[in-house]
């Protein structure tokens, strides 16, 4: 089950990984765009004379920014929009593990938006100067790499359920977007928060893990200083991962019972 979990998790990320990188249009917008508002920012904070290490700060959140939409719109979504067009189906009847579909959804998307996060966060730091402690890049890229895990098991939750919500999906992303991006501190430390706040927002993985990369590459400090950030990610990972996996078991056999995988029964 594992080796047919993994093989099609694998087919699922090559589709999006091979057909999105094959248009070099794509990439420029994906990076040029999200430069352009980015900039505005760091140029607001330039001609208020702020500390270089506010440019810093927003140059990490601008960059992280792409995949909380990416979660909204490539894995939330995805579902709903593969029973739209008629594969959803196709999905469940060829017998290949819902999870491993999920799973390769979240990788393709995952590999896709770190090429442009890595592309805007570098030209910003080109362009505006910025200095960041490269010494704790490497602790760093672990916990980048254990922010995805607990945000993309949070996207395969999300599109586990938004099967239910039909053509209010597009709403609901609409719902979680400037919010969500607004609690997980893209452009300031979620630290002006009041205490209570700061506990709601540590569930959140973007959050967590936006702050945890400042606190190494902005701020200098080592990596047993924010040890619990690595806890939380890693737990809330496991976690949403579990839950997905169940839930998306739940709404197959559902589906199949009620015939709510079609358009048709929508």
């Amino acid at each position: 089950m594992i080796r047919e979990i993994f093989k099609t998790a694998y087919a699922r990320a090559y589709v999006r990984i091979k057909g999105v990188n094959s248009d070099v249009t794509h990439f420029i917008i994906d990076i040029g765009l999200p430069l352009i508002g980015l900039s505005a920012i760091l140029l607001a904070y330039k001609s208020l004379n702020a500390p270089s290490q506010f440019l810093a700060i927003a140059a990490i959140g601008g960059a992280m920014m792409a995949f909380w939409y990416n979660v909204l719109w490539g894995m939330a979504s995805q579902f709903y929009w593969e029973r739209e067009t008629g594969n959803l189906p196709l999905y469940i009847s060829s017998g290949a593990p819902m999870p491993g579909v999920l799973l390769g959804m979240a990788l393709g998307g995952a590999v896709n938006m770190t090429i442009r996060a890595v592309g805007v966060l570098l030209a910003t730091v080109y362009l505006f100067g910025i200095k960041l402690y490269t010494s704790e890049i490497v602790p760093a890229f672990f916990l980048f790499l254990l922010t995805l895990f607990a945000l993309y098991s949070l996207g395969m939750i999300f599109a586990s359920s938004f099967l239910r919500f039909g053509r209010s999906v597009s709403k609901i992303n609409e719902l979680l977007g400037e919010p969500m991006l607004f609690f997980s501190g893209v452009y300031f430390p979620v630290k002006v928060f009041p205490f209570a706040i700061q506990l709601i927002v540590s569930l959140i993985p973007l959050a967590l893990g936006i702050e945890g990369m400042r606190e190494l590459m902005v701020f200098g400090n080592s990596p047993l200083q924010i040890l619990w950030i690595y806890i939380v990610l890693l737990l809330l990972g496991i976690v949403f991962f579990y839950i997905a996996t169940k839930m998306i078991k739940y709404m197959e056999e559902r589906g199949k019972t009620t015939g709510t995988l079609t358009l048709k029964w929508e």
